[in-house]
């Protein structure tokens, strides 16, 4: 699959169950997105905008219609600032950064332990393997 210019990209770790869940709520919250796992795409289509599957192994990545990448709790914002009412929320969070701050470490122990949130949810997770990706914990 190719990244096409233009269009929004929300890319998301395929083999988590959280991941896939949330997936799942994005389409439907905006359908101008293309939101697919990143293990979707070669690796050398995502080095294109600086994305290795490293990265995307640890945050979301979202590549904007013009070729800017955000990744985590930054890219979950860039995608609701394009969904309204949500947008509202952004700006609040964006008002007042401490607000921002628990967002942005509120993600990251989110993301840090998604596969084990994923597990005891009784989700999917950890199904695909990469080439030499290490197990998850």
């Amino acid at each position: 699959m190719r990244i096409e210019t233009g269009r929004d990209y929300l890319l998301f770790d395929g083999d988590c169950g959280v991941c896939s869940w949330s997936a799942e709520i994005a389409k439907r919250m905006n359908r101008r997105f293309i939101v697919e796992p990143y293990q979707t795409f070669d690796e050398s289509e995502l080095m294109r905008f600086g994305i290795t599957y490293e990265k995307c192994s640890r945050a979301l990545q979202v590549i904007t219609r013009r070729g800017r990448v955000y990744a985590g709790a930054f890219g979950v914002n860039y995608f609701l600032w394009r969904c309204f009412p949500w947008s509202l929320l952004v700006f609040l969070i964006y008002a007042i950064p401490v607000l921002l701050l628990f967002e942005v470490i509120g993600y990251r122990v989110i993301a840090d332990n998604r596969h084990r949130i994923s597990q005891w949810l009784g989700m999917r997770a950890c199904l695909i393997r990469q080439p030499g990706a290490k197990p998850h914990q």
